[in-house]
């Protein structure tokens, strides 16, 4: 936050606060009641972490906070590691994004990952959009798989594990009812026959990141332009895609998730300017 004008720092600060200074933060800026407002140490909270001065938002933060539901671009990430997730929600506005991240505590059940507890606080950090794959980086677990910069996995080097076609209606029930990604614990119980990698795969191995990219094309209408998540069993990366047809489990090396990533961001932009585009020759 620059002390002339108030404007969010592009240079990824983290600002730590409440759920509650933060949902009083969008709604005051959103226009919306909500019953922080009125709640002194409310603001004293987020005079501290540099987005108020006294009982107001800094104006650059107000504006931001009230684009952000309808930035062009939104991006949801559920990382997880263990029995811990970061659950992130990204919005790219023109010359800006925010990233807010909450942690949960999980639990392993027979049928799942069940949140057990949220964080009270949450991170808020803006950047420039061009720093896109080093926000996402900073949520993601501490898996050089993960983690690892841009790489396009030529095909030949990828090595699809065959889902055996009883397996593959069920996986992509599970993945569209739970897009975020939890255990898709049905297959394994109900599709025996899985061999020992696919069944690992399947069941979360030790961290997991799941990823969905929407444009906004209208008026709280946010159009889904990829889905995937990746799944790291010993140091092997593996890419989960779900289509209406066919559910594909494919080994590939570090580097997928951000290409993948950076992909799936390029190809809203193109939809956002495409409709844009169109709207303005009517």
């Amino acid at each position: 936050m620059t002390a002339q004008t108030g404007e969010p720092q592009r240079s990824a600060k983290i600002r730590r606060m409440t759920q509650a200074a933060f949902d009083t933060a969008v709604g005051v800026a959103t226009s919306e009641a909500t019953a922080g407002a009125e709640d002194p140490a409310v603001w004293a909270e987020l005079e501290r972490a540099g987005l108020a001065a006294g009982r107001a938002l800094l104006p650059a933060w107000s504006d931001a906070l009230a684009a952000s539901p309808a930035a062009p671009v939104q991006i949801k990430i559920v990382a997880r590691e263990g029995e811990v997730s970061f659950e992130s929600e990204i919005s790219l506005l023109p010359g800006l994004g925010l990233c807010r991240t909450q942690r949960v505590a999980l639990r392993t059940t027979p049928t799942a990952y069940e949140p057990v507890s949220r964080e009270e606080a949450v991170e808020l950090v803006a950047f420039p959009p061009e720093d896109l794959w080093l926000a996402v980086r900073r949520v993601l677990p501490p898996r050089d798989a993960l983690r690892a910069p841009l790489h396009i996995t030529p095909p030949s080097r990828q090595r699809d594990l065959k889902v055996t076609p009883e397996a593959v209606e069920q996986l992509a029930q599970r993945l569209e009812g739970d897009p975020l990604g939890r255990t898709p614990a049905e297959i394994l119980e109900t599709a025996p026959e899985l061999d020992p990698e696919l069944r690992a795969v399947l069941a979360g191995g030790s961290a997991e990141v799941a990823l969905l990219v929407g444009a906004v094309t209208g008026p709280d209408d946010v159009t889904p332009v990829g889905a995937c998540r990746w799944t790291v069993v010993g140091e092997q990366l593996y890419s989960l895609r779900s289509t209406p047809d066919a559910v594909a489990v494919v080994a590939v090396e570090d580097g997928d998730l951000a290409a993948d990533l950076i992909w799936y961001v390029t190809g809203a932009y193109n939809l956002v300017s495409e409709i844009a585009t169109e709207a303005a020759g009517r």
